[in-house]
């Protein structure tokens, strides 16, 4: 997906509706498992974790991009694209299995 448009613009629609659709069950989520008193407090949390990992995402992305550009280049090598994107995977696969195990614990009945 990094030389032809469509395929660019297809990558870009499938993480865009992922993002979204995360993005707007969250907060359903979150109301339905957090008591009244606590829901403003969550809710905040919730904002933090999540501007907090976008920008980790953006500043761990552009440093492998830059650590990627040789010199006196313009950009970076695709090797670089897919070292990034390799990353964010495992990011990704880390984040599924701890969100995995943490809902193993709490169907089992114990509390965190």
């Amino acid at each position: 997906a990094r030389s032809e448009l469509p395929e660019l613009f297809a990558a870009m629609g499938v993480l865009g509706f992922g993002v979204g659709a995360f993005s707007a069950a969250m907060p359903g989520v979150i109301l339905a498992v957090t008591p009244k008193s606590e829901t403003s407090s969550a809710m905040s949390f919730n904002y933090v974790v999540r501007s907090v990992g976008y920008s980790l995402g953006s500043a761990v992305s552009g440093l492998i991009l830059a650590a990627g550009t040789g010199p006196g280049h313009l950009f970076p090598d695709d090797s670089a694209y897919t070292t990034a994107a390799l990353v964010g995977i495992g990011a990704m696969a880390i984040t599924t299995l701890a969100s995995l195990a943490l809902a193993r614990r709490r169907s089992s009945g114990t509390n965190p």
